[in-house]
């Protein structure tokens, strides 16, 4: 730990100092003075005390990688509903031991969490005992609400006729999608938004017939274009602005556009993999934005959309003083927190859609509130590491006690956590019920299986216990015309992982219909590419390679892009 300077809270509790080293990588890390004022704010009171939160021992990154390591967006599995015996689908892999229903068995009143509740003991470690819960007491096999037609999907909400789309809202036939909301007809998208017929697209909002591009705006029957803005009939385009007829940015008459737009769509057929160092060469001298901020002050970070007084934070909509936080909308006094719609003073949290005034918490929502260490607890208030609760309040372990005991016990309680160690600290890895490859972490915390183990993190083999065999390989033709109906009943592998893969029916019928070929990679592979594609959630301090102005990007110092202020870029495109 270094000793760069010292700070008071207002409760005249001396801090440490804000220089520190991250327990687990031994990156050095500040805690501002910001920090210590929040850590404070967010300080739950029980029994007329408030029990202050104390500095983390991780640095930002790591504790990221912590907390999303109890969020499973993407793995799937065949189960039974542990209530009925009825066959569903399921995010807890069936070996891993855990009791898991399905989602009419969990909402329905034919059980209470609180029969699985079980008496605190103040001598035994609190993370264990949370952890011999969760091993026991019922689990939500999806986190999915008024979906139709939607069986491989999880959070998300709304959506109808969809497969494969994790994190998303109001979406009506996509698939192999995540984190897109009130689009239809797209397909191996990510970041996307109010946007139709869109196909490996990337950060693109009102966008319609968009092809594998990245960061549109109001675009349509653009392909391989990047950064531009009320384009239309553009293809290998960058920094744009109310263009039509372009290739390569050079502009062309309709007849001249028609012509290029068919050689190029032959090469796609051919060899997508040329025709995208083609485009990727006419880009490289194009500028980059250092950061995407709209309409946003007082703020640093990626990706933000009307925010105020936001640091470090990436991914966020209409939000306000916030710290170390990504994704959300309406988020408001959060720290460090990951999936947080419409949610306000949370600290250390992971998925926790409108709740309020919680810590350490994971898959929490509908209006909770005073929450500490909980998972998958629903309209829930003043509980202590509860898991599976609906609707109750003054729990411990999912135990009922009266207000007076509940929190003169949860006093107790943090005393005996602090002697631990484990007070302020988020669930330990090793307690998630899911393996670190089977969660979101590894999309910006990429680990193999040697170096997660070494860690003590479980890790899942990609097929399953063993190999099977999954008969002879088959051959994908390049042209879509010459793929018939069978392709759906064959079970394909992976050009990249070698891991099977197949074309569901709907999704062979879009190829169709938009002239694509077959995707030769499996959707993990090419989800996992997608995110390559995005910016890591990281700022580094550079300067505008214009007018030479410092500045924070996400474009690390080594890459070779040509990376722009604010100014500078808009001086450029417009």
């Amino acid at each position: 730990m270094t000793h760069s300077s010292t700070h008071s809270t207002g409760s005249g509790q001396a801090s440490l100092t804000t220089g520190k080293t991250c327990r687990q990588c031994s990156a050095s890390f500040e805690i501002s003075e910001e920090d210590f004022a929040f850590y404070e704010k967010v300080s739950p009171v029980f029994a007329g005390k408030k029990e202050l939160i104390p500095p983390p021992t991780l640095c930002p990154d790591c504790r990221q990688q912590k907390r999303l390591c109890w969020r499973n967006e993407r793995k799937f599995y065949q189960s039974k509903c542990a209530l009925t015996g009825k066959q569903m689908i399921s995010i807890y892999a069936p070996e891993n031991g855990f009791t898991v229903y399905g989602l009419d068995a969990w909402f329905s009143d034919k059980w209470d969490a609180i029969d699985f509740g079980r008496p605190l003991n103040l001598s035994y470690s609190f993370f264990r005992q949370f952890g011999e819960l969760l091993k026991v007491t019922p689990l939500l096999s999806l986190l999915i609400g008024e979906c139709e037609n939607c069986d491989y999907t999880n959070y998300s909400y709304s959506n109808k006729n969809c497969y494969l789309l994790s994190a998303s809202d109001f979406n009506e036939d996509s698939y192999f999608s995540s984190y897109i909301f009130k689009s239809r007809k797209c397909v191996d998208c990510l970041f996307v938004t109010d946007s139709d017929v869109c196909y490996e697209c990337i950060d693109c909002e009102h966008c319609t017939r968009a092809f594998f591009s990245q960061d549109l705006k109001n675009c349509s029957d653009c392909v391989f274009c990047s950064s531009c803005q009320g384009c239309t009939d553009c293809i290998g385009c960058v920094n744009l602005r109310n263009a039509r007829y372009r290739v390569l940015n050079e502009q062309c008459s309709k007849a001249e556009y028609e012509k290029k737009k068919q050689e190029l769509l032959m090469t796609l057929t051919k060899s997508r993999d040329i025709l995208e160092r083609m485009v990727r060469d006419a880009m490289a001298k194009e500028p980059r934005r250092a950061a995407n901020l709209l309409n946003s002050e007082h703020s640093i970070g990626n990706n933000l959309i009307h925010c105020k007084n936001c640091f470090h934070c990436f991914d966020l909509i209409e939000s306000e003083d916030n710290r170390y936080v990504c994704q959300g909308i309406k988020a408001r006094d959060c720290m460090d927190v990951n999936g947080v719609p419409d949610s306000e003073l949370l600290y250390e949290c992971v998925a926790t859609p409108t709740i309020s005034r919680s810590n350490f918490c994971a898959s929490t929502w509908v209006g909770s509130h005073n929450l500490q260490y909980c998972y998958l607890c629903r309209a829930c208030e003043d509980c202590f590491g509860c898991i599976s609760l609906h609707h109750r309040r003054h729990c411990i372990l999912n135990k009922q006690y009266t207000k007076e005991e509940y929190e003169t016990l949860v006093s107790q309680l943090i005393a005996a956590m602090r002697q631990q160690g484990e007070w302020g600290e988020y669930f330990p890895i090793q307690l998630s019920p899911f393996s670190y490859n089977e969660t979101s972490a590894p999309d910006y915390f990429p680990l193999d299986r040697k170096d997660a183990e070494k860690r003590g993190w479980s890790w899942r083999p990609e097929n399953g216990s063993k190999q099977t065999y999954l008969g002879p390989e088959v051959a994908i033709p390049s042209d879509i015309q010459h793929v018939d109906d069978s392709i759906t009943k064959k079970i394909l592998t992976c050009s990249v992982s070698g891991q099977p893969y197949r074309i569901i029916p709907q999704e062979l019928q879009f190829y169709r219909e938009m002239g694509i070929p077959i995707p030769k990679k499996c959707p993990d592979q090419r989800h996992k590419e997608r995110m390559a594609l995005r910016n890591p959630r990281k700022l580094w301090k550079r300067e505008c390679m214009k007018c030479k102005k410092p500045i924070e990007t996400t474009y690390a110092p080594e890459r070779p892009e040509v990376v722009y202020c604010g100014s500078c870029y808009l001086d450029s495109v417009y």
